[in-house]
Order: C-alpha cells, then sequence, then structure tokens
C-alpha cells in the first residue's frame, strides 16, 4: 500500500501564513543605523510635561541635566520647573551661582610638626639554604659514584660509563664533597 500524499494545499498553508503575516506588520520599520547591531531601537520620542506645554526630547533632558550639574532631576522637579525661556525673561543669565570656599581660613600645620608615621625596621635577609641543597645533592649522588667507581676499578664499565662517573664526579666536586677526586 502505497502511503497517501497530503494535497498541495498542505505544503503551501505554512508559506501562505506567513505571507498574510507580513503583509499584516506595519511599514514604516527602518534602520537608524544600519551595520550595528541593536539590543533596543532607538528612543526617539519626546517627553511631554503636562501643562507645561513644551515638548522636549530625551536628548534635551540629559543635556538640560549635564549643565545642572550632573545631577539627575527627579520627575516632581522636572514638572515644576519653568521653562527655559521664562528663565530668560525674568533677567537671569545662566551662570552658575558663584563658588562657596571650603575648609578653614587658618593655614595648614608646618609638616615638621606632625607626627610621622614610624620607619620600617630594616629585617636582615634570609639566610642562604645553598649549602643545605648542596649537601642534599651530594649525599644523593655519592653512593651512585662510589658504585661506579667500584665497577669501574673492576673494569666493568664501558667508555660510555666512565664519561658518566666523569661528570657524577666535577657534579661532586662542585657541590663541595671532601671525597672526590
Amino acid at each position: 500500500m502505497t502511503p497517501h500524499l497530503p494535497p498541495l494545499a498542505y505544503h503551501l498553508a505554512p508559506l501562505l501564513l506567513l505571507l498574510a503575516a507580513g503583509a499584516c506588520a506595519p511599514q514604516d520599520l527602518r534602520d537608524d543605523m544600519p551595520g550595528r547591531a541593536q539590543a533596543f531601537p532607538p528612543v526617539h520620542e519626546q517627553t511631554v510635561i503636562p501643562g507645561g506645554g513644551e515638548r522636549r526630547t530625551w536628548s534635551q533632558i540629559q543635556a538640560e541635566q549635564s549643565r545642572a550639574g550632573s545631577k539627575p532631576i527627579p520627575q516632581a522637579q522636572a514638572r515644576q520647573a519653568e521653562p527655559p525661556q521664562a528663565r530668560r525673561d525674568s533677567g537671569d543669565t545662566d551662570q552658575p551661582p558663584p563658588k562657596r570656599r571650603r575648609g578653614s581660613s587658618s593655614p595648614p600645620p608646618d609638616p615638621a610638626v606632625l607626627p610621622q608615621p614610624p620607619r620600617p625596621i630594616p629585617v636582615p635577609p634570609p639566610p642562604s639554604s645553598q649549602s643545605a641543597t648542596d649537601a642534599f645533592k651530594r649525599d644523593l649522588i655519592r653512593p651512585e659514584v662510589d658504585r661506579m667507581r667500584t665497577n669501574d676499578a673492576m673494569g666493568r664499565l664501558d667508555p660510555l660509563g666512565q664519561r658518566e662517573l666523569m661528570k657524577r664526579e666535577n657534579d661532586l666536586r662542585q657541590w663541595g664533597d671532601p671525597l672526590a677526586r
């Protein structure tokens, strides 16, 4: 028995559904900054302050906040603030208030009179562990050198073994062995 193939409409139904959804989508979508990945679309809406009658963009609000001393203005204060045109008409200029001096009016104290921090006591360097290391190496290699010397005296050491014996004896001399030849 051959399997029944569904009609062509079943194959085209998902395609028609996607086309219908695409036709219902808004047409004014466009990328303001092509080539850049954006997590959220940029905000281009204007902020309306009820009763203010003035429309400002978010960038204008941020610019005003940065001019006002880099402090964020709470919304309640932003609503109560009078528009910039009214400020200009009242005769005030956009100059910041005079800066108040901070600190004491008396001169700073003499640094020689101030208490000085304690000076660190120099610590002697730790004793060298080189002699202990050399003694450990000598004790580790001496039994092997003794065995190789015995084999060499009996004639059992080949030329490569004799070369190794000479290297080990040289190492013993370097590490300060009094029994080295």
